[in-house]
Formats: structure tokens, C-alpha cells, sequence
């Protein structure tokens, strides 16, 4: 099929996999996120992502966090273009163990920190019957060969297509792995800050099938290009033999219109045994086939003019099927199994500050991530449509990001509120405009097909507000509640890559066995806003859902 089939992947894929936080960034980031949903204002060890700037607050001493989480995401697209075999497409993504882990050395006003995240993607999705892209040049094939049938028909051979059927299948992996170093400072009993930076490590592959697309004929599947290959064209090559032999009879028959037959009539010709029984015959088919009635009444002469006169048309008809037969053998070739393996890499940093404002039992903590400038190099091992160039470099940045959160303490009851802003306009997701060029998502630009000028119409949103409450010195429960707001505009959406608002809660709860031993339990659901797309002959709706486990472990030694 068209390169089109598979335009996909690069790094819009991340955006399929991200779980939690903006477009294309993971903010779930620990299990006590899970059971609370806003983290920004922690002074806990998973602060070393968070907040930073906050670690001053622990006791002096080690820390070690370890965390894993179970993610459980779908994503429908459903379609109403007309002729598709399915109406709905479900890609799954099924993660056993997203892992997490931090440290942290406190000592004084000083505090040292290290992580490990996985900052994007994490996973694969798994799209078991393609997309629909895959099949909207498909569904046209039983409208775009219906043709055959007439011809089919005049030579007595079954051409007609009243259906298809293809085996596809597509899947994309893809994880960003960040690795992490701050410093913090305590300045005085208030303010504290940190710097530190992350190094991200991006990998991608994408395997994905088009194979055994085949039509109905006859009531019976038939692979596409066998039908083509092996019905379809040889019986328009067929017929243009037919034909072209058909204009050669006025030069079969000028000897003998030469030698004083030209007026004895096909029937006496035979009669007499001028012309034998498979001539007569074939001339009398090659005669109906022209048009005439009653070929055998003709003379010889009358008769090679007839042939004469249809001769233009003919040539007309042997071109046109000659054309025909033509396409047909290109588009065999187009429709026989296709298979693609590719893989990206890259890497970038990603530098951070943070402050703490520490009042007590009310804490305000401000963060700023800084766009992670990175660019993914392609490697081909397979790629039989032509959509990929081994070595071409797709850019994969990571947009900044700003984040505020709110800690209140009220003995029992801890309240926390998180925001996160994206500086999504000002980075590069792999997209292109018409020209072909990489933009980034708030460039004013023309866009193939579409009115719309820019990628996003906005940066995205988040907001946060978790609670936990202590049942005892030992024990506490918590919920929380976090709302995404995405602003992609309709050329940026596609079944390929899409981007949803959500709304998410968390809850669970943590357990204190002992004073240097804290573990969290976490569940979240995630609903997805649905978005319809108008293509004006056809529509298609984006869904998604996300299903979290979390469990951590946090030990001081």
C-alpha cells in the first residue's frame, strides 16, 4: 500500500504511552503519587523528583525508595468510513513493573539526591487488527475493481469482488529512561534550593504487518494479489489478444480477397472448403464480437471491411485493457505482505531548579524543568513500504515544565495540591507540515488537508489535590483527584497520536512497620475525555482508559 499506511510512529508514539502528566511527560512517578495524585509540595524521599528542593527537611542520614507500578491502559479509535470490515480499533498496553527508585544522603543544610525514572512512554501498545488507517485504501478495493465483472463477464470468467480481508497488526514500544542528580541547600529554616539535572535515554521500536489482504470472489477469499496476478490479468491480456487478433483478419483475408473470393460469403467460403472448420469458427466469433449478427452471410470482402471500420475502436479497447492489466499488476504488487521493524535512539539532558518555602505546618514548593533538547537517529531493519531512511534524525524533545505545590499539615489530616504547567507550543513532537518540515507544535505553518495553522492551540494543564489522614501513628488512607487539560487542535489528533484530556483518582494507603520503614499501596483510574474528529466523508472518536497498581518501600539506614 501508499507509504500513508504507516505514517505513524517517531516520536508521536511517546504521546500513545504516557501515562500520567502532560502529552508526552510521566509524572507517575511513586506509589505515594498513586494514593495521592499531587506530590509537588513532598518533603518525603520521592521529593528527589517532586520537589527537590524539600529533601532538607528529612532527618540527616541515607534514604532509599524503591517503587514499581502496574499499568493496565486501552486506547479505542472507532471509525465510520464507509466499507471497513470493523467500526472499532483497540490497541492495549499492559506493563507488569514500571520502576521507580531514589536515594538520598541529608547531612546539615545539605542534602545529595539521585533517581531513576522512567520519565516517558514505558511500554507498548499492541493494536492486534491495525488501525483504521491501515484499511481505508482497502475498504475502497471491492468499489475500485468492480469494473472487472463486465469484463470478467465477456470472457466467461468470475472477476467480481464484494468484499476484503487483511491480517494487521501494529505495535510500538516506547520508553524514556531518566537518570538524576540534585543538590539541595538549606538557607535558612524557610527557604531552601535545589539544581540538579536528568539525563534521558530514548529508545523506540515499532513492529507492525500488513499481510494476506485479500478480496471476495465468488463467494470464496482469494489473496489480492493472486486475484490480480493470477485471474485478473490474464484475462484482460486475454482479451487484448482476442482483440489484437481481430484487427489482423483484413490481412488474413486480403489473399484471398486477391485471388477472387472477395465476394463468396463466409458460409459458402467454408462450404467449399476454402477455410477450414477452426478459421470459419474463429472468424464468426472474431464477427459477433464486433457486433454483426449473422457474420456467415458476409462475403469476405464485406467482412474485412467491417473489421476495417471497427479496427479504431478496437485499438481503443486493447489499449484500455492493456492500461488496465498494467495497474492491476502494480497494484498486486503494492497489495502482497508488507512488514516493518524499526528502531530510534537518543538521548538529552534535562537541567532543573527548585525552591522550598517551609512556614510551618504550610509549605509552598516551586519547580522548573527545562525543555529537554533530543533528537531520536533511526535504524531500518525491515521496511518494505519505504517509510523510513536508516540514519534520518527525528527530533523527540521534551517540552519544560513548571511545577507549584501547596502542603498543609493539620495534625491527623495532610492536604496537598499540585500544578503543572507544559511549555508544549515551544517543543518538537516529530510532526510535520506540508512541506514536509519538522515544527514545533505553536508554529504558525500550512498543514496538508487541513485550515489549521498551529499543532496546539495551547500548553497543557495540570491540577492536583490529594489528602491523606492518619488513623494512627502506624497506619493512614488517602484519595486524590488530578484533572489534565490538553490543547491540541484537530490537525495534531489522529488515530496515530492523540492527545485527551483526563481525570484521574487515586487512592490507598500507607503503612509505618517501623520508624525507618515506610510502604504505600496505590490505585488510580483514569478517564479520558473522547474526541471526534469530522473528515468530512467519515468521522472518527479517540478513547482511552488507564488502570494503576502501585506499591513502594521507603527505608532510611
Amino acid at each position: 500500500m501508499k507509504k500513508a499506511i504507516f505514517t505513524v510512529f517517531s516520536f508521536i508514539l511517546l504521546s500513545q504511552l504516557s501515562f500520567a502528566g502532560g502529552i508526552v511527560t510521566n509524572t507517575n512517578q511513586s506509589a505515594a503519587w498513586v494514593r495521592m495524585m499531587a506530590r509537588d509540595a513532598s518533603v518525603d524521599v520521592d521529593a528527589v523528583f517532586f520537589n527537590p528542593a524539600g529533601l532538607t527537611q528529612l532527618e540527616d542520614g541515607f534514604y532509599l525508595q524503591v517503587n514499581s507500578q502496574t499499568v493496565k491502559q486501552s486506547r479505542t479509535v472507532k471509525s465510520t468510513f464507509a466499507g471497513l470490515n470493523n467500526d472499532t480499533y483497540e490497541g492495549k498496553t499492559f506493563v507488569p513493573f514500571l520502576p521507580t527508585a531514589f536515594a538520598v544522603y541529608k547531612k546539615g543544610n545539605l542534602a545529595f539526591s539521585a533517581g531513576f525514572t522512567v520519565i516517558g512512554g514505558g511500554g507498548s501498545a499492541e493494536f492486534d487488527k491495525g488501525l483504521p488507517d491501515f484499511e481505508y485504501q482497502l475498504a475502497g478495493l471491492p468499489a475500485s475493481l468492480a469494473g472487472l465483472k463486465d469484463i470478467g463477464d465477456k470472457a466467461g470468467v468470475d472477476l467480481s469482488v464484494t468484499g476484503y480481508d487483511v491480517n494487521s497488526s501494529i505495535t510500538g514500544a516506547s520508553t524514556y529512561f531518566g537518570f538524576q542528580a540534585a543538590v539541595s541547600y538549606k538557607i535558612n529554616d524557610m527557604i531552601s534550593v535545589a539544581a540538579g539535572a536528568r539525563y534521558v535515554s530514548a529508545s523506540n521500536k515499532y513492529d507492525g504487518y500488513i499481510k494476506d489482504i485479500s478480496v471476495i470472489n465468488g463467494g470464496q477469499t482469494m489473496r489480492a494479489d493472486d486475484f490480480l496476478n493470477q485471474k485478473a490479468v490474464p484475462t484482460l491480456n486475454g482479451l487484448s489478444a482476442q482483440l489484437t487478433q481481430i484487427t489482423q483478419i483484413p490481412a488474413l483475408l486480403q489473399p484471398y480477397i486477391d485471388g477472387g473470393f472477395g465476394g463468396v460469403t463466409l458460409a459458402q467460403a467454408k462450404a467449399a472448403g476454402a477455410v477450414d472448420d477452426a478459421t470459419y469458427n474463429s472468424l464468426i466469433q472474431a464477427g459477433q464480437a464486433i457486433g454483426i449478427s449473422d457474420p456467415s452471410a458476409l462475403t469476405l470482402e464485406q467482412f474485412s471491411g467491417a473489421i476495417t471500420q471497427a479496427t479504431p475502436a478496437l485499438n481503443g479497447q486493447i489499449a484500455q485493457l492493456d492500461g488496465t492489466s498494467a495497474v492491476l499488476s502494480a497494484t498486486a504488487n503494492q497489495l502482497a505482505d508488507k512488514e516493518l521493524q524499526v528502531e530510534q535512539t537518543g538521548s538529552g539532558i534535562t537541567p532543573f531548579v527548585g525552591v522550598d518555602f517551609n512556614f510551618g505546618n504550610l509549605g509552598l514548593a516551586l519547580k522548573y524543568e527545562m525543555k529537554t533538547n533530543m533528537n531520536v537517529i533511526t535504524k531500518v531493519i525491515k521496511d518494505d513500504i519505504g517509510l523510513y531512511t536508516d540514519g534520518d534524525t527525528i527530533p523527540a524533545e521534551m517540552p519544560a515544565m513548571f511545577s507549584a505545590g501547596l502542603r498543609y499539615n493539620m495534625g491527623k489530616l495532610k492536604l496537598q495540591t499540585g500544578f503543572h504547567y507544559y511549555f508544549d507550543k515551544a517543543a518538537k513532537y516529530g510532526k510535520r507540515n506540508a512541506a514536509g518540515e519538522f515544527v514545533t507544535n505553536g508554529e504558525e505553518t500550512t498543514f496538508a488537508g487541513s485550515t489549521d495553522k498551529t499543532l496546539l492551540a495551547g500548553n497543557s494543564t495540570e491540577f492536583a489535590i490529594g489528602l491523606q489522614y492518619d488513623i494512627s501513628s502506624m497506619f493512614g488512607v488517602s484519595a486524590g483527584f488530578l484533572m489534565t487539560k490538553t490543547n491540541p487542535n484537530s490537525v495534531y489528533q489522529s488515530s496515530l497520536s492523540y492527545t485527551l484530556p483526563t481525570k484521574t483518582i487515586g487512592f490507598g494507603f500507607v503503612v509505618h512497620p517501623t520508624s525507618k520503614l515506610d510502604i504505600d499501596l496505590g490505585v488510580s483510574t483514569t478517564s479520558y475525555d473522547e474526541y471526534e474528529k469530522d473528515f468530512g466523508a467519515y468521522k472518527e472518536t479517540y478513547d482511552k482508559t488507564a488502570l494503576v497498581f502501585a506499591l513502594g518501600a521507603s527505608l532510611k539506614l
